[in-house]
């Protein structure tokens, strides 16, 4: 394999020196190269922990085995046991009992 002569070198170096378009859309190229080799994995990381924290919102976790499952399930996958919604307590239950009165009482 030949190397490249020292000619090359010289006119790739003072493409990059000297301040000219050729030197410039070289540089600016490689700043380009570098951006996308960078960004692209931290981008793809943060959609991903975003993805998984939305997953994780939505697990519910059995009282009984301790297993994790989505909330759109009403019984545990591994142990039948039904899982009730928090919602479903506070439906039948009146306003008027569920107030508290306060009474106010003057101290001297």
């Amino acid at each position: 394999m030949r190397k490249p002569s020292a000619l090359i070198w010289m006119v790739f170096v003072l493409l990059l020196v000297l301040p000219t378009p050729a030197g410039k859309l070289i540089i600016d190229f490689a700043g380009g190269i570098f951006l996308i080799i960078t960004l692209i994995p931290l981008l793809l990381g943060g959609a991903g922990w975003f993805a998984w924290k939305r997953i994780q919102s939505k697990l519910q976790t059995c009282e009984v085995c301790g297993s994790n499952f989505l909330n759109s399930q009403t019984i545990c996958p591994i142990c039948g046991t039904n899982i009730r919604n928090p919602n479903d307590n506070y439906e039948n239950i009146p306003a008027s009992s569920a107030t508290i009165d306060i009474k106010s009482e003057n101290i001297d």
